[in-house]
């Protein structure tokens, strides 16, 4: 069904109710972000303009956009940009859309960074970079290397590096974990995949029909990712590491740190309630700085 000319104001409320025929959980906001993204406004602002009408071309563009959305594409790949801290990021389905839950993530390493003092910081898994990005853009003498396996994240990395002005701090290499990369002294943060194989087909169509499966997919019990990285991390020298984990997962991270030769490991909690990053560090004196 496709949408008929008309004001803002009908434009919207038929937007929203095709939306909610297909099950979507936030129909109303969906809409808002696409129709401000069509007429060049922020979300909150469509519903100032709600007597507006829209031009043809601005009715078609909305209508492919929602036709997008009913087959439950992801609206930042449909938008091409997700909002992440303090900066917005480019993604496609070439990577994840980063999630409110992961700005945890960058956080818990600002606090380890200002503690440990400056060093480099070391993105696994860095797909859109939007962490990394986020950690440079956050402390203006914080250098980042993120590394993923995927040419294709790269390249969606690399292109944020560029556009936020932050190549002169950011690179970015194809690698597993951090194979072939020294990192002495460094801090290791990653998201990596950690959702278990069999509970994979239960995730929203949103995710389970769009995102890359392999940035999702954390083998048996999820934790066969990290659990590389970490045997990784058990014979370098890095300062500290911290690991995005899923529900129930905190607890055996910090034990496989702690049997990689870290100390003074915490768990931190999202708003949800949920312990969602892990953050360990060497045991003081046991560092090599370079």
């Amino acid at each position: 069904m496709a949408i008929q000319p008309s004001s803002v104001a009908a434009v919207r409320r038929q937007a929203i109710s095709l939306l909610h025929q297909v099950g979507n959980e936030t129909p109303a906001y969906d809409v808002n972000v696409l129709l401000g993204k069509v007429l060049r406004l922020k979300p909150a602002e469509v519903m100032l303009r709600q007597e507006d009408d829209l031009s043809s071309q601005q009715l078609e563009a909305f209508d492919q956009a929602i036709r997008r959305r009913v087959q439950h594409e992801p609206v930042a790949y449909i938008t091409g940009t997700k909002g992440f801290r303090r900066i917005d990021v480019l993604v496609n389905s070439s990577v994840l859309v980063p999630r409110p839950e992961t700005e945890l993530l960058v956080q818990v390493t600002l606090d380890l960074w200002d503690e440990v003092g400056p060093c480099l910081v070391v993105d696994v898994g860095t797909g859109s970079g939007a962490v990394g990005l986020a950690l440079a853009e956050e402390r203006p003498t914080l250098h980042v290397l993120g590394t993923d396996v995927s040419n294709s994240a790269l390249d969606v990395a690399a292109q944020n590096a560029k556009r936020l002005s932050l190549l002169d701090r950011a690179r970015f290499s194809r690698t597993s974990g951090f194979a072939g990369i020294e990192i002495s002294g460094a801090l290791v943060t990653a998201n990596l995949p950690y959702i278990p194989s069999g509970e994979i087909s239960e995730l929203p169509p949103d995710i389970l029909e769009w995102e890359p499966r392999k940035a999702l997919d954390g083998g048996v019990d999820g934790l066969v990712v990290i659990r590389s990285v970490v045997s990784q991390l058990e014979h370098s020298n890095a300062v500290g590491a911290i690991f995005e984990v899923g529900v129930n997962q905190s607890a055996p991270v910090a034990r496989l740190l702690v049997d990689a030769g870290f100390s003074a490991t915490s768990i931190h909690y999202d708003l949800s309630g949920y312990s969602r990053v892990v953050a360990a560090l060497r045991p003081a004196g046991s560092i090599s700085r370079v």
